[in-house]
């Protein structure tokens, strides 16, 4: 993959999700909660590349680019 490629894919995930959270959240499963019986486990696993099914994102990553978005998008409201 190229870097426009992951650029174009974290995007995606800051847009589809409002929090850092709620991405990782959508990486847990039901049996993944059942064995570990922590959801805070949980999202640590998912964090560090360990479980989930998707791309891994880190924190610093994805706060960045939901920052730079939101900037984008109020620069945009302010051109018009």
């Amino acid at each position: 993959m190229d870097e426009e490629e992951g650029l174009t894919a974290v995007d995606n995930i800051v847009t589809q999700y409002n929090t850092y959270e709620d991405f990782l959240d959508s990486q847990i499963t039901t049996v993944d909660l059942y064995y570990l019986e922590d959801e805070s486990l949980a999202r640590q696993l998912v964090e560090l590349g360990y479980r989930g099914t998707g791309e891994v994102v880190k924190r610093e990553d994805f706060e960045a680019r939901k920052s730079a978005i939101e900037v984008a998008r109020q620069a945009e409201r302010t051109q018009k």
